[in-house]
């Protein structure tokens, strides 16, 4: 499954589940055993609270891969924040984990304690399918937590700018070192846009009898970004395994899915890519799964390439919304053409 598409194809191929399609609890799978506990996880010691950790007890009578998800929500039914969890799971009692992301609680600016609602464990994977095995809508409630013990959520829109003739490849890099707690790993990137641009564009659908795949392209004054090279990789070191979760708000109806899961080889190195990415959207990312053993910590690298064609001057806005401060970097490399490199140039601007 090297190149088994992760994230947007599902989305676009509505692979995903809507809360009013999983109220279903007649598989007989699995069910959820009503055992719950929560708790603050501080991972860098810096005093602020990365994670809000639920613990989800489950019955498995069918083994095989389970995804959870659910949602926070404060004492006035507003919704908090957004989690996911998936394993592989043999039969017997388990627990799994929801972590809600600080960030994504410091910005709903909805002060604790928390209701644990419309939760739901289905069995596959994006591929096999999924199976609804139990859901609730009344789950826990959390202990008071105040919005300021939560990391706050930062970001700023790096301007790249300049002029030409040509052709540019543009590749974004995120690294990033996070934590092992518990065994586990999981890093979120909140309010992501995908794709990670935020001047505004025009989206020009390609013909699928025409193009490989269809797809996208977008539309820019200055410039135009064909619908390839449209590649977007993760790759996670000193793992077992590596997963993906997506969160996206289509108006009223909340679209999640989870990545099946990628194993990691014998270097303890986990990578999942996709050259399919949906136009237009805000999403929450999570990346998560279980660390190698003895692992401290989890080397992840995420990447996404796009090339640009360039006709006179242009102004591009990339969004760097919830990406780790200092460990990100953007390139433009020149293809071919003619630009006037004095004018290419990265500036701030904060959102």
């Amino acid at each position: 499954m090297s190149r088994l598409p992760l994230i947007l194809l599902v989305i676009a191929m509505s692979i995903s589940i809507a809360s009013s399609q999983i109220k279903s609890d007649g598989s007989g799978f699995a069910s959820l055993t009503d055992n719950y506990s929560d708790r603050a996880i501080d991972m860098d010691g810096n005093g602020k609270l990365d994670y809000l950790n639920v613990d989800v007890g489950v019955h498995v009578a069918h083994p095989g891969e389970y995804s959870l998800t659910g949602y926070l929500y404060d004492q006035d039914d507003r919704e908090v924040a957004w989690s996911a969890d998936h394993k592989n799971l043999t039969v017997g009692n388990h627990t799994m984990q929801l972590a809600f992301d600080g960030k994504a609680i410091a910005k709903s600016g909805l002060a604790g304690p928390y209701r644990l609602g419309n939760l739901s464990l289905n069995w596959g994977s994006a591929t096999l399918g999924l199976i609804p095995c139990a859901y609730t809508d009344n789950a826990h409630q959390t202990a008071s937590y105040s919005l300021d013990d939560f990391v706050d959520l930062n970001g700023s829109d790096k301007i790249l700018s300049g002029s030409g003739n040509g052709q540019i490849l543009l590749t974004l890099s995120i690294s990033t070192i996070v934590p092992v707690v518990s065994g586990s790993y999981m890093y979120d990137i909140e309010a992501l846009n995908i794709p990670p641009i935020s001047t505004p564009f025009d989206i020009i659908s390609l013909d699928p009898k025409k193009f490989a795949k269809g797809g996208y392209s977008y539309g820019f004054e200055g410039l135009y970004i064909p619908g390839k090279p449209n590649n977007f990789t993760v790759i996670a070191r000193g793992v077992e395994n590596l997963n993906i979760g997506l969160m996206k708000l289509q108006g009223d109806l909340h679209r999640t899915w989870i990545s099946s899961q990628f194993l990691a080889n014998d270097s303890a190195i986990a990578k999942a890519e996709t050259d399919l990415i949906s136009p237009r959207g805000s999403y929450h990312v999570r990346i998560f799964g279980d660390a190698a053993d003895n692992a401290s910590q989890v080397d992840l690298i995420m990447k996404v390439e796009k090339k640009l064609i360039v006709d006179g001057a242009f102004s591009l806005g990339i969004n760097t919304t919830g990406f780790p401060e200092g460990s990100y970097s953007i390139k433009a490399q020149a293809l071919n053409g003619s630009f006037c490199f004095d004018d290419l140039e990265f500036g701030d601007r904060e959102i």
